[in-house]
């Protein structure tokens, strides 16, 4: 045999068992698995687990009251909005905040459409709240677990956006490698077994549970992170504000159809970042050609839009930490939004 066909043929073996070996993992994974653990909702981001239950308690009691205002968003707009105000504000038709904090765009496309769409309800207008890219970057605060209270059994559009800015024109490809070789119930099991194991290295048995308890419960818990005079969310690079490379893979045409189909206006909050004493934050070209097009989009769709960039009334002498407003100013905002936003109480 000649050394070129021998060296093909080393290659050829080499790739098979590349190819061939990890199917293997297949019958782990059958030994392995949790018997609770289903495939998630999610399956292009997430590995089957244990879900929490989808929240239909909220249902039920957003069906009882009916709201004819509803606002959406993470801790910008838990910081910002008193809803009890607002509802006063708006003559007693009702407003209710659906509020999370550490959330993102996945999280509220869910919670407008399941919560309120899905559920019959047809309010006057629902209004979110977001910084800069969030409504057009669906990967942000998506996590384990994120995304259970909001979620049904199966959210075949969500996931199909998030395989498509996960793995672009290799979605296909990717989502045929997960059937084949079960990577993600492999990942089920393997990532418990890898993040305990700094600890396992580090303590003696006995140890390993008074070490994790230490770290969970003194180092790593909200009391003891200190409050930021930065903002907790980095400032985009200018790949992620191409608005209109970014739009296809978001949640954005998806909430705007179903308001369109439904009939339920939608208005959207760009909360100014922390300023800078009586000066608004510096914004870049790239992110100001971004708020452009976002904004001309939201118009051509019929939604409305707020941008509350240089807004003299909010200097940042009202802000706490990051872009967060002090709580003895959430009245003040409140109001604010009232009085300028004349449009989205109509």
């Amino acid at each position: 045999m000649g050394h070129s066909r021998l060296c093909w043929l080393s290659l050829g073996v080499v790739l098979a068992g590349t190819l061939i070996v990890p199917l293997g993992l297949r019958g782990v994974n059958v030994l392995i698995r949790n018997p609770d653990a289903a495939p998630s909702f999610i399956p292009s981001v997430e590995s089957p687990r244990v879900r929490e239950p989808f929240d239909a308690e909220v249902v039920r009691t957003l069906t009882e009251s009916r709201p004819d205002y509803f606002v959406i968003g993470d801790s910008m707009a838990g910081t910002r909005i008193a809803p009890g105000h607002l509802s006063r504000l708006v003559g007693g038709h009702g407003l209710a905040a659906l509020l999370h904090p550490g959330t993102g765009s996945a999280y509220w496309y869910l919670a407008f459409k399941n919560w309120i769409v899905n559920a019959g309800l047809r309010p006057r207008t629902v209004i979110f709240f977001f910084r800069d890219e969030n409504l057009t970057e669906p990967l942000f605060r998506v996590y384990p677990g994120s995304l259970d209270r909001v979620a049904r059994a199966q959210e075949p559009v969500l996931n199909e956006i998030l395989a498509a800015r996960m793995n672009g024109t290799y979605v296909a490809v990717h989502d045929a490698a997960r059937r084949v070789y079960q990577f993600d119930r492999t990942r089920a099991w393997l990532e418990p077994v890898l993040l305990k194991a700094p600890v396992a290295w580090s303590a003696r048995r006995s140890a390993r549970k008074k070490l994790l308890d230490t770290i969970n419960n003194n180092v790593f818990t909200l009391e003891a992170l200190r409050p930021m005079a930065a903002a907790d969310m980095l400032a985009a690079g200018d790949d992620a504000l191409d608005f209109d490379r970014s739009l296809p893979t978001s949640v954005l045409p998806e909430i705007i159809r179903i308001s369109k189909q439904s009939g339920v206006r939608v208005a959207f909050v760009r909360v100014q970042r922390r300023p800078s004493g009586t000066r608004p934050p510096v914004q870049s070209e790239a992110l100001q050609r971004y708020v452009a097009k976002l904004g001309a989009y939201l118009a051509a769709n019929g939604a409305l839009f707020r941008d509350d960039w240089g807004d003299p009334d909010q200097p940042e002498r009202i802000y706490e930490d990051g872009d967060h407003i002090a709580r003895e100013y959430q009245r003040h905002y409140t109001e604010l939004f009232f009085r300028k936003n004349p449009e989205f109480f109509r």
